[in-house]
Parts: C-alpha cells; structure tokens; sequence
C-alpha cells in the first residue's frame, strides 16, 4: 500500500479513530475550532522521525476558554484550566484507545499522543448496524430534584471544558445524579450525603446498546465501554474541577461527586 503523502493522516486510521471517538461518546473537532478531539498529522520531532500517515490527538475546549486563556494574565485561571482539561483528555484517549484496538503512546519527545498506521490491527472493536435497542432514555435533568445552582456550575464547567453534558439519565455525556441520602465517604453524612451531585459519564447509545446485546461483538464491546468509564471518570474529577466546579472522591463508595463551585472561577 502506498503510504500517505508528509501531512496527512493513513485515510484508514483516520476513519477508526473518528468511529472511536465517537463511540466513546466524545465530540470530534474538524479545524482549529473546538470543542472535541482533533486528529491531525503528526509533527515531526526532527529529520529522524518517520511519522508519515501517523494521526496526533489533541483536545480542543470550548472557544470560550480557548479565548479567555489567550486573553488572560498572569495569575488568570483560564490559562492554566486550558492546559489541565487538555492534559486529562489527551490522557483518557491514551487510556481508553487500546480496548478500541488503536495503540496509543507518547512521541519520543513526550509533547503529543500519536496512533500510527503500524500499530492498526486487522481487527478492532467494530459496531454492526441495526444495534440500537428500544428503550427509554431516563428521566431529564430537570425531572431529577437536582439543586439548582449545583446543576449551573457543573454544566457551565462542562460547557467551558467542551465536554457534553447528557440530558437524560440514559444520554451520552456527563450524567448527574442525586447522591443517597447518608452515603458519604465511611457512611458519614457530613462527609458528602447533602447536597451534593454523583457524575457519571454515558459513551455512545452504539457502544452501550452493543455491549448489552447477545451479538457476537458484546465482549469487546463491554470492555471498550469499562475502560471509557474508567477513563472518563478519572478525566472528569480533574476537567471540571480546573472548569469550576468543587470535586471530591468519595473512594468508600467509588463514587466522584461535585458539590459547587470551586475557587478562583473562569468568568468571561
């Protein structure tokens, strides 16, 4: 097979790792403009580095942080939430890709994520048509007795990360739910019971409706959704608390909950 002319992604790669990311419930940016994944071409490090047809993933945050981190001084938040939500999402990519048969890794330089046309197995994690199942998506976020000034700060932290906050219990994105009454960390109450809002994420309604299928793809499937959960969940306590948003991990219960807004807040 002839190999890409310098610049431009292996057509094939590119194409897998759109499908991922999608399937992991992640929005795909086109462009400079966010928010979502960019895959581009890799840079070559210097002459020695052969990264013909290799794709480079970045995370690109909402415009609106992008702008407030060019715009911000020293001491600013926005600039340094734009590198912590870059840094965490370009981190889940390189943990979730692999149950996606996409092999992720550092460049010798350590400076971007690349998956190359080398690593691209024969196989991979593949969704056949016709998977989606019938079934109700969930009660809405406003059916669900949320505090109201917790549900705006997780969804403007959300909103300022580029990260897609589901609408339903059963959507994709970032899910929120009330936390029960009593379950803090060790049982105690004081400790997270009140008040605040247990985040969750859901990956694509393809992914989730395959793994829960009897189809021959199910394994693979649930293992790919696992590792987005996993993945998402350690992204997101880091996303949205550099957004604005007050985080803690309740280990006893394994559970990350948010319970308002953090200081300094991004305001623009």
């Amino acid at each position: 097979m002839t190999p890409p002319p310098p610049g431009r992604v292996d057509p094939d790669l590119a194409d897998r790792l759109t499908d991922a990311v999608l399937l992991s419930g992640l929005p795909v940016a086109f462009g400079e403009e966010g928010p979502g994944v960019r895959v581009r071409s890799a840079r070559p490090a210097g002459d020695a580095d052969r990264c013909a047809g290799t794709a480079a993933l970045d995370w690109l945050p909402s415009p609106r942080l992008t702008g407030a981190a060019a715009m911000a001084g020293p001491g600013q938040p926005a600039g340094p939430a734009r590198e912590v939500v870059g840094t965490a999402m370009v981190n889940a990519l390189a943990e979730f890709l692999p149950a996606f048969g996409l092999e992720a890794g550092m460049d010798a330089s350590g400076r971007e994520l690349r998956v190359g046309p080398s690593l691209v197995p024969a196989g991979g994690l593949r969704v056949p048509p016709g998977v989606l199942a019938a079934r109700p998506v969930g009660p809405a976020l406003e059916e669900l007795a949320l505090p109201g000034a917790l549900l705006e700060t997780v969804r403007r932290s959300a909103a300022l990360a580029g990260l897609p906050l589901a609408t339903h219990l059963g959507g994709t994105g970032i899910t929120l739910a009330p936390c029960p009454p009593g379950e803090g960390e060790g049982g105690n109450e004081a400790d997270g019971g009140s008040g605040g809002v247990d985040i969750g994420w859901n990956p694509s309604r393809r992914l989730a409706d395959l793994a829960d299928s009897d189809r021959p793809e199910a394994p693979d499937a649930a293992t790919a959704r696992a590792a987005v959960d996993a993945a998402m969940r350690h992204a997101l306590g880091t996303a949205l608390r550099a957004c604005g948003t007050e985080l803690r991990w309740l280990h006893a219960v394994h559970r990350l909950r948010a319970y308002g807004e953090s200081v300094p807040t991004i305001r623009r």
